[in-house]
């Protein structure tokens, strides 16, 4: 069973901000004994039996929403503006000088509190897929806890650890960044006992300015080890050498070279599921492309090191569904339609089209869009990923977004006869994908989430059932 959620008292929430120094008064009301189960920033959550930290941020400032947050049950407000609970005479809170550094000052101590093993999960692209991996691999053995969806950053890494129950086994946390220092500051706070990176990508060049700079950024999830470490390394990745050069404790590596300790053999798509094996051992997933094969890999080396079978992980892995997004499958209408609609980085867009041209049987169709936080590098990514969808057997290419103009050419170039339609208009996309599609047809769906395509695949298949 995964664990509960963690209990703890109000009284040793306020020793551990005074411990730490952030804390300015705490005025409990006489809940001191009251228990709370983890944190919230939003008062439209689910606030049972949770504390509320109200953040300050560029849209909305938290301290606006404090009644909210304990009129829906939250047991205690975190603020640093003492006039948002002037108010609120029977609601038991915690005055600090800053809300976001008592939050990781808060996750710090309750660490030091949990005897689980830390598996920190981070890379350009398949984090949170590999995460999931790992939680179902490990959840078949221990009593595990994981950030649910991709909190995976500053505010979300701290509360996910606020969430784990004192008696889990494990804790994997998938860790994220988009400037320099996130993840040096987010492993310090993990110590991690065993650390996996996916891999080095092109993912939010834009803020670090290349890849030597994202590799040496990913790395530092290896510096911060608990009691030595054990780090899962990618052997096909060019940073490798890199990356095992910085490791002070054991690893493993993973990926198809002749030297991975875990090696991925051949791969196969076979009655809508992936078959692969990794080290003989026959594996399958609800999933398409090497990618995912490779994402769980990485989860098979893990599952290994912390003592899961191979018979164990096999259930585990056939019992993994994707999520939508994050490379969901489904055939309506005889449609098949692959949803990697969450997000996109150039390295991932062209590997999904390098997975689509690689499908057998009826027509090859791409619904892709811009992808974000590239900065000077942006158009330059963008026509390699046209240039890949060119030199691929893709049918049709629809595109929407600014850079639809940049694909095309570079798609043509490639592939004069390339078909590249381009849309600004979300509802004319669903429209002309809609009426399209048939019967055989498989249809891969990716961009950057702010391109908003989880929209289009909630159209299409909504087009799709009516049909069906």
């Amino acid at each position: 069973m995964e664990c509960a959620v963690s209990v703890r008292t109000l009284s040793w929430v306020r020793d551990a901000l005074a411990a730490s120094g952030d804390l300015v008064r705490a005025e409990l009301r006489g809940a001191e004994a009251t228990s709370w189960s983890g944190v919230v920033i939003d008062s439209r959550g689910d606030c049972a039996g949770q504390l509320f930290f109200a953040l300050s941020g560029e849209q909305t400032d938290g301290h606006r929403f404090v009644a909210n947050a304990f009129r829906s049950g939250c047991v205690a407000l975190v603020v640093s503006d003492e006039a948002a609970v002037a108010n609120e005479n029977t609601a038991p809170h915690f005055l600090v000088s800053d809300t976001r550094r008592a939050l990781t000052s808060l996750a710090r101590a309750y660490r030091t509190q949990l005897g689980a093993q830390v598996v920190a999960i981070t890379g350009s692209s398949g984090k949170t897929t590999t995460k999931e991996y790992v939680r179902a691999v490990l959840k078949s053995k221990y009593r595990v806890h994981a950030n649910p969806g991709n909190l995976n950053s500053l505010i979300g890494v701290p509360m996910t650890i606020l969430a784990a129950d004192e008696d889990c086994e494990y804790l994997v946390c998938e860790v994220g960044a988009n400037q320099r220092g996130e993840i040096d500051a987010l492993a310090g706070l993990l110590r991690p006992g065993i650390a996996v990176i996916t891999n080095i990508g092109d993912a939010h060049v834009g803020y670090f300015g290349s890849r030597d700079a994202i590799a040496a950024e990913k790395g530092m999830l290896l510096r911060h080890f608990a009691n030595g470490g054990h780090a899962v390394l990618p052997r096909d990745d060019t940073y490798f050498e890199r990356l095992n050069a910085t490791v002070q404790g054991k690893v493993s590596s993973f990926g198809r070279s002749k030297g991975a300790d875990f090696r991925l053999g051949d791969i196969a798509f076979v009655d809508g599921r992936l078959v692969f094996s990794v080290n003989g051992e026959p594996l399958a997933l609800a999933a398409v492309g090497e990618y995912n094969a490779m994402n769980a890999c990485a989860a098979f080396a893990v599952g290994d090191i912390c003592g899961v079978d191979a018979a164990r992980m096999r259930g585990a892995f056939a019992r993994v569904q994707a999520t939508p997004g994050r490379g969901r499958v489904d055939t309506v209408a005889g449609v098949t339609v692959i949803d990697e609609s969450y997000n996109a980085s150039p390295s991932s867009m062209r590997k999904s089209i390098a997975m689509l041209g690689s499908l057998s049987g009826g027509r090859r169709i791409a619904v892709l869009g811009d992808m974000r936080e590239l900065g000077s590098q942006t158009e330059e990514l963008h026509r390699a990923v046209g240039a890949e969808a060119g030199e691929r057997s893709i049918d049709r290419l629809y595109w929407i977004g600014e850079y639809g103009a940049v694909v095309r050419e570079a798609a043509r170039a490639m592939r004069p006869s390339a078909q590249v339609d381009l849309h600004t208009d979300m509802p004319a996309l669903v429209a002309a994908v809609a009426e399209d599609a048939r019967s055989g047809d498989i249809i891969l769906v990716k961009a950057s989430r702010g391109t908003r395509l989880d929209e289009f695949v909630a159209g299409l298949l909504k087009s799709l059932y009516a049909r069906g």
